[in-house]
């Protein structure tokens, strides 16, 4: 490893990170601001009256405020992706398609989350909104979040074995998102029960960390420069 090199890689490393912890705090930040005031957010399988009366009763300035937010989340969350890459690329391997696969996983779980529809219904509110319209745009959001969990569980799967191959982590951090990854994939099995936060819980704690561990440089980041 060359003197230049080691900042390099360390400059890498911290972008990510501070991407990472950005990330975090504006996507949880705008869920926060959604779903403050009115009812509480209805479980995958409520019925059509119940997802209407979420919707009407939703707070029209804290819900556009916070999917403005969400938007923004999004674009740190593609910066962290995109930093991640760069680190794996860093980090030099046989295994080089993985660094890839993390990219092309991450950036589709941007795009489907950009994609995502419920902001609609709570602008229709005034004009009326059918329970049944209602209930289609609640559960195309529902199971466009629940196939993000695949996406976001690819992103973690690639990124853990990339960092394995290269041995440039602490094992348990690569296992950590080999396990979450694993898990949000195999949840998409079973999305409309309780069983999703679990995982989905796992891979934002494991981003958390990594992020930090990036920030404060406790995590080796790579071993050649290309």
């Amino acid at each position: 490893m060359s003197e230049q090199s080691a900042p390099k890689r360390t400059r890498r490393a911290m972008g990510a990170g501070l991407s990472g912890v950005v990330t975090v705090v504006l996507l949880f930040g705008s869920q926060l601001l959604m779903q403050s005031g009115g009812t509480a957010e209805p479980s995958f399988t409520a019925a059509a009256s119940e997802i209407e009366r979420y919707f009407q009763t939703r707070n029209d300035v804290l819900y556009a405020t916070g999917s403005y937010i969400q938007v923004l989340g999004m674009l740190a969350l593609a910066w962290f992706v995109g930093g991640v890459y760069v680190v794996l690329r860093g980090a030099g391997n046989a295994f080089s398609w993985l660094p890839a696969v993390a990219l092309v996983s991450g950036g589709a779980a941007v795009a489907a989350i950009l994609g995502s529809s419920g902001e609609l219904a709570t602008e229709r509110v005034e004009q009326g909104l059918d329970p049944q319209i209602a209930r289609l745009v609640f559960d195309m959001g529902s199971l466009g979040f629940a196939n993000i969990w695949v996406a976001l569980g690819s992103f973690a799967l690639a990124t853990g074995c990339a960092i394995l191959a290269a041995r440039s982590a602490p094992a348990w951090l690569a296992w950590w998102a080999v396990i979450a990854g694993v898990a949000l994939i195999a949840v998409r099995a079973v999305w409309t029960t309780p069983l999703w936060f679990l995982a989905y819980a796992l891979f934002w704690l494991w981003v958390t960390v990594v992020s930090i561990r990036f920030i404060t440089g406790r995590t080796p980041v790579g071993a050649s420069e290309r």
